[in-house]
């Protein structure tokens, strides 16, 4: 009986290592459809942390009419293990501006601003503006902002969407257009070795990393400043919804193989 005990240990010990590299997922947990996302709202930029909590981030110019975002349906992808709600994209009518929801992850930069970091999730737009507009981004701030790789949407003809991504004033878009109205799975890569972002779309989740749609390299510097939250940034114009994330340190966390 001994043995035995001591073999499933040593299985699950060494099972470990894997699964270590996935640092957060099901941010949604304990959801479901028709609840506010927001728990709180960091009125102050030097407010206390609300560790792994969906909260409004801080501005000192909030739009006025603005809400947080409410939880919807699931959404599904092919071979995609990360299950549950989703988070309804859009403003009220006669609502303009943006509103910026933030998970935060921890206080100090120092935990998260060494080797890679991705950020996955899946996407459905029904409609989004003509513009370049951001909705996705790792933050070097617990309250939301400076975003250290963001993740762009905008409008191609009647039925396609185009993505880009950014850090800080670089910015490229990539090279093929999307169906609206179909769920996609995005791959955020923050990489402070090579000093650049990368965003993938729709790629094959083989246990190798593909090449990434479009990468864009920073200035000298832009990723000094560490990870602190996942920031969303809702706003008038958006139709859909984004959900089913995960914040990992490889690609294997980064698909959920």
């Amino acid at each position: 009986m001994t043995k035995v005990v001591l073999s499933m240990a040593l299985a699950v010990f060494t099972l470990l290592p894997a699964n270590a590299q996935i640092v957060k997922n099901d941010l949604l947990k304990g959801y479901k459809e028709g609840d506010v996302l927001e728990k709180t709202v960091y009125n102050d930029k030097r407010a206390p942390i609300n560790v792994d909590t969906w909260c409004g981030g801080f501005t000192s110019k909030p739009v006025e009419g603005s809400v947080s975002p409410t939880i919807g349906k699931a959404l599904t992808y092919e071979g995609y293990s990360e299950a549950g709600p989703s988070i309804t994209l859009g403003f009220p009518q006669g609502v303009k501006g943006s509103r910026v929801s933030v998970y935060s992850l921890v206080e100090s930069g120092k935990v998260y601003s060494k080797g890679t970091y991705y950020i996955t999730c899946l996407v459905n737009f029904s409609k989004v503006g003509t513009n370049l507009a951001d909705f996705l981004a790792a933050s070097a701030s617990y309250v939301g902002g400076g975003n250290r790789g963001q993740v762009y949407v905008r409008r191609e003809g009647n039925d396609k969407i185009k993505f880009a991504v950014g850090l800080l004033k670089e910015r490229a878009e990539a090279p093929m257009a999307y169906d609206c109205n179909k769920t996609h799975l995005l791959v955020l890569k923050v990489d402070y070795t090579k000093n650049e972002v990368s965003l993938f779309v729709d790629p094959e989740l083989g246990q190798s990393e593909p090449k990434a749609d479009i990468v864009v390299t920073g200035e000298e510097g832009a990723l000094k400043a560490g990870l602190k939250s996942v920031a969303l940034r809702n706003r008038n114009g958006f139709k859909g919804s984004i959900g089913n994330f995960r914040f990992a340190k490889d690609w294997a966390g980064a698909i959920g193989k």
